[in-house]
């Protein structure tokens, strides 16, 4: 009773929040489909069900007191966090994407009614670079061309740029991340991000060293 009560209060004052943007992966990668709840409260104890429109049966994901059931396409395919920070996480991770896979997906806290969607785009693309050298002088700045073909919007997406196991270049969760970027590299990179919608991930590099 307690803990019908607290959910009762809890549903008063919360919001379940998906992706105001559709989310992006290509076929094979791993995928994180975010929801949560605002203001934060744990979600631990709750049934959280994941569904998507056109599966029989219709759960991706459905969680009941630490028991689970999926559809057989999703089989060992899904993880929650309820049990991770941060608090009032019921995002679901996706592994290994098929483009079945595509679609609209909804977050579902039934005792609270609370629902949320989340669209996820899949795209089978190449990443394309250069068949030739890219040349350049001492000192100079250079492009290094690379693009998804066919295009595809990889705001969404993790980019990395490396040179043997040095990390030149990172973007990940819509913005650049310099923190692990090789010491040697900070502040000499960068990536075209009004481009990235059409695919384009080629990376800027200045004042050129041997």
């Amino acid at each position: 009773m307690g803990h019908q009560l607290q959910t009762f209060l809890l549903a008063a004052q919360t919001q379940l929040i998906g992706s105001h943007q559709p989310i992006v992966a290509l076929v094979g990668d791993d995928v994180l489909l975010p929801c949560h709840l605002e203001p934060a409260v744990s979600a631990t104890y709750e049934t959280v069900v994941w569904s998507k429109a056109g599966l029989e049966p219709k759960y991706v994901h459905y969680h009941q007191d630490g028991r689970q059931k999926q559809d057989p396409s999703y089989y060992l395919r899904t993880r929650l966090f309820l049990d991770e920070p941060p608090c009032g996480n019921v995002s679901m991770k996706t592994f290994t994407v098929k483009l079945s896979d595509a679609g609209t997906y909804k977050c579902s806290l039934p005792a609270m009614k609370k629902d949320a969607d989340v669209e996820l785009i899949v795209g089978q693309s190449d990443v394309i670079g250069s068949d030739q050298p890219v040349k350049v002088l001492v000192s100079d700045d250079i492009i290094l061309p690379c693009h998804l073909e066919p295009p595809l919007d990889v705001t969404t997406l993790s980019v990395e740029w490396r040179r043997g196991p040095a990390l030149v270049h990172v973007y990940r969760n819509r913005r650049d991340d310099p923190v692990s970027q090789d010491q040697n590299f900070k502040g000499r990179t960068s990536l075209f991000q009004d481009e990235m919608t059409r695919g384009n991930i080629s990376l800027k590099l200045t004042d050129v060293t041997e």
